[in-house]
């Protein structure tokens, strides 16, 4: 059966409180949605042209949380619905920091988180942290390599193109084994090559189903290629308005037949009662169908 995330990062509006984030957390777990995911960005620029971005206009009134200890939070307030990264920026954090800080919060959530993980696009972003935005696909490759190694309980040492280290350990380790799973944001050809190197899933944003299948098939060869089925794969679609769902509703159970696992609705609202009405109506139509 097809399950339902819903992303949080724009949902709230701009200004939530956070007993706002806990009822939201707590409702949409009661709902049946299969997980709760929240996105990232570090700092907002002052000045950028949007129009560039493969993740159109927002506002920079929007609220944007540091997904690990939101989703920390979020894990003490509720108890069953799956946590997640949608999607994290895997370059902009130092390794066996983030190593460290997801095997907690997969320890202290149950084993109920999945790290989603992509390269970034905010060229400003990168900048202002300090990190070359034209190495964040090797630095997000070599991140994952060793984030694996020390979830892996591993000692070994890791001698990187980055990260450089003499082996040591972390404690504790995730409570899913043998890491909680990778779910890789893209679906360039670069990504797609990605996912079937490091990934256990993908996440990608709408596409209608011949699209779906085209992607299907590209991903496919890179699979066999790294001697990899296209079972072992979670798959995510994205989708941002609820329109595009009205009108593929009809196709959903196609989208199912060829292996769709989980729909990610991640809706824009601009206050906190419009964020859970649609909430609870999102719910009603297609989870409780």
């Amino acid at each position: 059966m097809m399950k339902y995330g819903i992303c949080c990062s724009q949902l709230l509006g701009r200004t939530p409180t956070a007993a706002d984030v806990m009822i939201f957390a707590q409702e949409a777990e009661r709902l049946g949605y299969s997980a709760i995911l929240v996105g990232e960005h570090v700092l907002m620029p002052n000045d950028f042209d949007d129009s560039v971005y493969p993740a159109g206009a927002f506002e920079s009134q929007t609220p944007w949380y540091d997904p690990l200890v939101f989703l920390g939070v979020v894990a003490g307030a509720t108890k069953t619905i799956r946590l997640g990264t949608g999607i994290a920026v895997t370059p902009y954090r130092p390794p066996i920091q983030q190593a460290q800080a997801i095997a907690t919060l997969d320890f202290m959530s149950g084993g109920r988180f999945f790290y989603g993980a992509g390269i970034g696009w905010m060229r400003e972003e990168f900048n202002a942290l300090g990190i070359p935005f034209a190495e964040r696909g090797q630095r997000t490759d070599e991140h994952i390599e060793v984030m694996k190694l020390l979830w892996s309980g591993s000692e070994d040492a890791f001698r990187g193109t980055f990260t450089s280290f003499n082996g040591g350990r972390i404690n504790p380790l995730p409570t899913q084994k043998p890491y909680p799973p990778i779910i890789i944001g893209g679906e360039t050809s670069p990504a797609l090559r990605r996912v079937a190197k490091l990934g256990d899933g993908f996440y990608i944003n709408w596409k209608t189903l011949a699209e779906y299948r085209q992607i299907l098939d590209e991903l496919s060869g890179y699979m066999a290629e790294s001697g990899r089925a296209m079972s072992e794969l979670y798959r995510q679609l994205g989708a941002t308005d609820i329109a595009l769902l009205h009108e593929h509703k009809a196709a959903l159970p196609d989208y199912e037949a060829i292996g769709l696992d989980e729909i990610i609705f991640s809706p824009k609202c601009y206050s906190v009662d419009e964020g859970m009405t649609l909430l609870r109506d999102f719910a009603d139509e297609f989870i409780g169908a």
